[in-house]
């Protein structure tokens, strides 16, 4: 069975708690509660803050992950610079001590 989707699932609460308030005498016949409506409308004002808050940190993610991206870049560059400059001024058995493994 698939899932309703976020969006439609709090259009249907909304459409829900307005209906159970124009019906609500009829439905406490079956056991409804006066406050059925009221709890559908809380829980979906707390779902959508929820969900502002939720964008909020994937925006946010999205910004921190591009920012280390851009620093790993920078650091590959400055690292592949360095040793190479290590190769050309250091001897080989020497390599070592900067982390470079002797490939030749």
């Amino acid at each position: 069975m698939a899932t309703t989707p976020f969006a439609q699932s709090l259009s249907d609460a909304r459409l829900m708690a307005d209906a159970v308030r124009v019906h609500i005498d009829e439905l406490k016949a079956v056991g409804m509660e006066e406050n059925t409506a009221d709890s559908l409308d809380a829980i979906v004002k707390v779902m959508s803050a929820l969900d502002t808050a939720q964008e909020k940190l994937k925006s946010e993610l999205k910004k921190t992950t591009a920012e280390l991206n851009a620093k790993s870049v920078e650091l590959n560059a400055i690292m592949t610079d360095c040793k190479r400059r290590v190769k050309l001024a250091i001897k080989k058995d020497g390599w070592k001590e900067f982390g470079i493994q002797a490939s030749r």
